[in-house]
């Protein structure tokens, strides 16, 4: 509210009376300053409100691999009866339980979708399969997207992988035919993309999940080994293979910050054969997966489950793959880690000492 300015007046000196009415001498008055007037508050701003980050991906087609390619698409490419993997995996062995795994490419609002051949398929020499791969262009390098510019055939194991990719648009289109090919199916690949390019304008723009703080780095397996105190479990042991080499996938996945894969197996040359176990393994880290774990927990309860106590997890089961093998998995709420392996009392301990590790 204002305040009124209040003037003080200065008191005259009084001079005495005296005969003759002489004049009354008075002292000049000093004006006294106004207090300044009080201006009214400014308002105070409204804060801007802080968007709150996407923790789950879009991922391409919505993560529906029959919006990837059509039926009639695929009978083109593959031939008239072509299998999922789930449908080709059952057909080689009805027993078999479905494999549950982590889907990292997802993270990244990409998916990869996989058709084996029909029987009879007028097919390249050697091709069984098809892989088909949409991610945002942002997520894959310049030197992977330059390297499969071309149409390109590497080994993985005992087969051979020919892969060619493209930007269309704002994603890169990658395919894969797999198995055995003895040349390189240019056609194929490129009609495999461009059946794809086909059913971009109807899909959803994939964009990647958001990385909040609690997000771990892709760790060094060196370090993320040395850090698990892992030869306390294992015994020695060294990096790398036992057979095989780091596929193309791991590499664009691991540049992207959502995957890491850390095989190893025992060092044969400083274990006892007598009293030492052979292991070969492959811990896995998915930083930033745990949008997928209800996915993975909803997969697995369709074939089974076993209930896992893991150190620091705030979530852990594993699911078995068949052969008397299992995929353990566990979760802090945010990242995943796993780990394939028959043993499911050393999964669980691996597993543990992973969260340890990566959550320090």
């Amino acid at each position: 509210m204002l305040r009124r300015p209040v003037a003080l007046l200065s008191l005259a000196l009084a001079a005495a009376l005296v005969a003759g009415c002489a004049p009354v001498e008075r002292t000049a008055e000093t004006p006294t300053p106004s207090a300044p007037s009080e201006m009214p508050a400014s308002p105070t701003p409204t804060p801007t409100p802080t968007p709150t980050p996407n923790l789950e991906p879009v991922r391409a087609f919505d993560g529906d691999c029959d919006r990837m390619l059509t039926t009639e698409q695929r009978d083109e490419l593959l031939g008239v009866g072509a299998l999922t993997r789930a449908e080709q995996y059952l057909a080689w062995d009805a027993d078999r339980p479905v494999e549950v795994d982590v889907e990292p490419l997802g993270t990244l609002g990409g998916l990869a979708c996989t058709w084996f051949a029909a029987d009879g398929a007028d097919l390249p020499e050697g091709v069984g399969n098809l892989t088909l791969t949409v991610v945002p262009a942002a997520e894959v390098s310049n030197e992977f997207a330059a390297r499969y510019s071309v149409a390109t055939c590497e080994p993985s194991y005992d087969a051979n992988h020919c892969r060619l990719g493209r930007v269309v648009d704002d994603v890169w289109v990658g395919a894969n035919a797999g198995w055995g090919a003895v040349e390189t199916p240019d056609e194929l690949l490129g009609a495999a993309i461009e059946a794809v390019a086909a059913n971009l304008p109807t899909a959803t723009q994939p964009r990647r999940a958001a990385a909040t703080d609690d997000v771990w780095p892709v760790p060094d397996c060196v370090w993320l080994g040395e850090a698990m105190g892992l030869e306390e479990l294992i015994g020695p042991y060294r990096h790398g293979y036992w057979e095989g080499s780091e596929q193309p996938e791991e590499v664009l996945l691991a540049a992207a910050g959502v995957f890491r894969a850390c095989p190893l197996f025992s060092d044969g040359e400083r274990i006892d054969y007598e009293t030492d176990e052979f292991h070969i393994l492959s811990p896995q880290v998915a930083p930033g997966l745990g949008w997928q774990w209800d996915e993975l927990r909803g997969r697995a309860a369709e074939s089974s489950v076993v209930e896992l106590d893991v150190a620091g997890a705030t979530d852990a089961f594993a699911t078995d793959w068949g052969y008397g093998s299992y995929k353990a998995f566990a979760t802090d709420g945010v990242n995943v880690v796993s780990l394939y392996d028959e043993n499911l009392d050393l999964a669980g301990q691996v597993l543990g000492r992973m969260l340890s590790a990566l959550s320090s």
